[in-house]
């Protein structure tokens, strides 16, 4: 897969939570470019907590970020009516800030939530990232509902101790920890809440939409493919049919174009499955290698055991230990 990138706007604001001592080895000079590769500013964001050991600095950031830095996503999102129309908008058109990302938009019940993963496994630690996107994601909802913080949520994915301080104090709200996915949840109600618009009048959403079409297009058919097998790892069935209806096509059409492309549905699914595998063993030591199998959907551990030696020339156990050991 190539390189995730994101959109290099996402550094802008940070310097005004930061003393220059500790800004200046972090912080560029001169403009920046369009955009960054993502394991950068994952880096970064995790080395602002590391450096000045205040662990509010990102969510603090994404609180008080200016959304005119979102370009016309910013815009169109400016220009929502309603919270759940200014969320649906963040959520729909999110890929066109930042790649290889899940961020979803759930109605469950009585509640609402925005969840957001990084899906490239060798990305990680990748917990403060999450913090900055969730503050824009409490922006929005803070200016439905006037600043009122009641009955939210949150889930990580990271552990408590992995986040380097108290974010419950932070977000001032419970918060659980060891999630498939970093979420912020919230009373449903809240979506049908107006908006005070920073920027009245229409914007053309239908551009946003051929801007992500194009973007699809210009993926390599590989890498789409291998972040929809890394989405739904753990979660649903992997389908090809499935995922060549999504791509707009047959699965025959989609066998056809991967051939041509000198790769195949199981390729790329077993090279999603192994990478996968060893984020699980970094993130998850206490789970067996049984689990794991089975949460990247082999029905037999031995299986997975023989994909994995052949991918990596180890048995997993031993993998997990030289993993271990090296963390050390």
């Amino acid at each position: 897969m190539a390189p995730a990138t994101v959109r290099a706007a996402a550094m802008n604001g940070w310097e005004s939570f930061l003393e220059d001592t500790a800004a200046a080895p972090m912080l560029g000079d001169g403009p920046p470019p369009d955009s960054m590769p993502l394991a950068e500013f994952v880096r970064f964001s995790e080395n602002v907590v590391t450096r000045t050991r205040d662990v509010a600095i990102p969510w603090l950031a994404g609180g008080t970020y200016d959304l005119a830095g979102l370009g016309p996503l910013g815009d169109a999102i400016n220009s929502a009516g309603r919270v759940g129309s200014a969320l649906r908008r963040l959520v729909d058109y999110f890929s066109l800030l930042q790649d290889c990302t899940d961020i979803r938009l759930g109605l469950e019940d009585d509640m609402a939530s925005v969840s957001y993963r990084i899906l490239d496994p060798d990305i990680w630690p990748r917990h403060h990232d999450a913090m900055f996107t969730l503050g824009i994601v409490s922006q929005i909802l803070k200016r439905g509902t006037r600043g009122h913080w009641d009955k939210i949520e949150f889930a990580f994915e990271a552990e408590s101790h992995e986040m380097r301080g108290d974010i419950g104090k932070v977000v001032c709200a419970p918060c659980t920890f060891g999630a498939d996915t970093n979420q912020i949840r919230f009373p449903a109600a809240l979506l049908d809440l107006a908006l005070p618009t920073a920027q009245p009048g229409a914007v053309d959403v239908r551009q946003l939409t051929r801007s992500i079409v194009t973007k699809r297009r210009e993926t390599p058919l590989v890498d789409r493919l291998s972040q929809m097998v890394l989405r739904d790892l753990n979660t649903q069935a992997i389908e090809q049919e499935r995922f060549a209806r999504e791509m707009g096509m047959s699965s025959r059409t989609l066998r056809r174009k991967l051939t041509e492309q000198g790769s195949s549905f199981q390729q790329v699914l077993d090279e999603c499955r192994m990478r996968q595998a060893v984020f699980e063993f970094r993130v998850r030591p206490d789970l067996s290698i049984a689990q794991i199998a089975l949460r990247l959907g082999y029905a037999e551990h031995s299986n997975f055991t023989r994909a994995f030696h052949r991918w990596s020339g180890q048995s997993p156990q031993a993998y997990r230990a030289n993993l271990a050991a090296t963390a050390h």
